[in-house]
């Protein structure tokens, strides 16, 4: 199991060794050590689980070199404050361990806590012997001192707003009384080698900004000449439509004026016969009424010559209903043949005026479609007419690589790990 091999590389060696906590060997640190940096090494959940308990397991040596890797194998997983947290374990058991100082000072920076990075420079300070040494000894002092010649570079430079200049400067006070000998000379070289690399940075993202400015631009001449294009064919368009709309409604009026005009007529004869139908059916009346009347006085008389008399004027009476009937049955037959003509032309009128309507509409509708879309260009030109901001991806990024720590001072992540396992 994964646990019991971790358990019996680490805390169980103590035990197999017969040392007690407290009494760390080297080969205990050395083991501890292998562990992080190889099996810990790997990306993923078994890693980082191997990491965080042989971090417990380092700190329960209390050995600053296995402090210092459980530091860089925090750092491989990302974790930054438990990373920094480590090395500042490293220094608490042994405050001239420079890499544990320059990676705490490294990873602080990386998170953007320039205050807290420049409190640990002010007391890295006080470790720092102020005379020049000798060998390796003065070696491992002049690498802490170019990193500091790149940090404050960076904090006076690049991210010369985002820091406090208070304390930037009291940190460099604190500083300057080491920088002696070659060590000035290591700490100015590589403020300026940052420096010229900033002016490079900045140039790139300038010119690279002003490119995309200049296209940018050029861009939007083009946009602007597109959208004076679009806008004319949409003043065309909708002088089209206005047109189209007043050459219906004209049409309209002309047409249901013609109808209008032949329906006149019609509706004065349909008037006429009608009257003419109430004066035969009032006369009907009164015949019906007369011959009524006489067939009554017929049959109450007893006189021959009389009911003789009757009968003839009857007879008369009853031809003239005949007549009129005719009459009527004529005017009937107009008066529906005429009816039948104003329906249809009624009709006609009808049919015609809803697609005069409806032509109308699909004209006025596509107005409406046209003014929108002349307010829309109208919001383009504006967004269009915003000065340009050159604010690509590309400058984007290299406006993110100038500020970033790493362009100036990366940290050695796998030089690190392979010099600890060779030792």
């Amino acid at each position: 199991m994964a646990w019991l091999s971790r358990w019996m590389t680490t805390g169980a060696v103590l035990v197999m060794l017969g040392v007690m906590p407290g009494m760390a060997t080297a080969d205990d640190a050395h083991a501890v050590i292998e562990e992080l940096l190889r099996d810990g090494w790997q990306v993923g959940p078994d890693g980082i689980a191997t990491v965080r308990q042989a971090t417990n397991t380092a700190k329960g040596l209390r050995d600053a070199e296995a402090l210092y890797a459980a530091g860089l194998a925090l750092l491989r997983h990302h974790q930054y404050d438990d990373a920094a947290a480590t090395f500042q374990a490293a220094i608490e058991v042994d405050s001239k361990d420079y890499r544990s100082w320059r990676a705490l000072i490294w990873v602080r920076t990386l998170q953007d806590k320039f205050d807290a990075a420049l409190v640990q420079t002010q007391r890295l300070s006080k470790e720092l012997p102020p005379a020049e040494l000798v060998g390796d000894d003065e070696e491992r002092v002049r690498e802490t001192i170019r990193l500091l010649g790149r940090l404050f570079a960076f904090y006076e430079g690049p991210r010369a707003g985002d820091v406090s200049a208070a304390l930037v400067q009291r940190s460099r006070d604190m500083i300057k009384p080491v920088l002696v000998g070659e060590r000035a000379v290591e700490f100015e070289n590589n403020y300026q080698d940052v420096a010229t690399l900033f002016t490079t940075s900045t140039t790139q993202q300038q010119d690279a900004k002003d490119d995309a400015m200049q296209k940018e631009q050029l861009e939007k001449m083009q946009n602007q000449q597109q959208i004076e294009i679009r806008r004319t064919q949409i003043e065309v368009d909708q002088q089209q439509a206005t047109d189209q709309i007043e050459q219906l409604r004209s049409q309209w009026m002309q047409e249901d004026q013609r109808l209008g005009q032949l329906l006149g007529p019609l509706e004065v004869s349909i008037s006429q016969l009608e009257a003419q139908q109430r004066v035969i059916r009032r006369e009907l009346s009164i015949l019906f009424d007369d011959i009524f009347r006489l067939s009554e006085e017929k049959r109450e008389t007893n006189d021959p010559v009389r009911k003789d008399r009757l009968d003839r004027e009857i007879f008369r009476l009853e031809r003239l209903v005949g007549d009129y009937e005719r009459d009527l049955a004529q005017v009937q037959a107009e008066g529906r043949r005429l009816v039948s003509s104003r329906d249809v032309l009624q009709t006609r009128r009808l049919q015609t005026q809803q697609r005069f309507e409806a032509e109308i509409k699909q004209h006025a509708d596509r107005k409406q479609d046209l003014e929108r879309a002349e307010k829309r260009l109208t919001l383009e030109s504006r967004r269009n007419n915003r000065a340009p901001t050159g604010n690509t991806a590309k400058v984007r990024v290299l406006n993110a690589k100038a500020s970033s720590i790493r362009t100036y001072a990366d940290f050695p992540l796998e030089v690190e790990r392979l010099t600890l396992l060779e030792n």
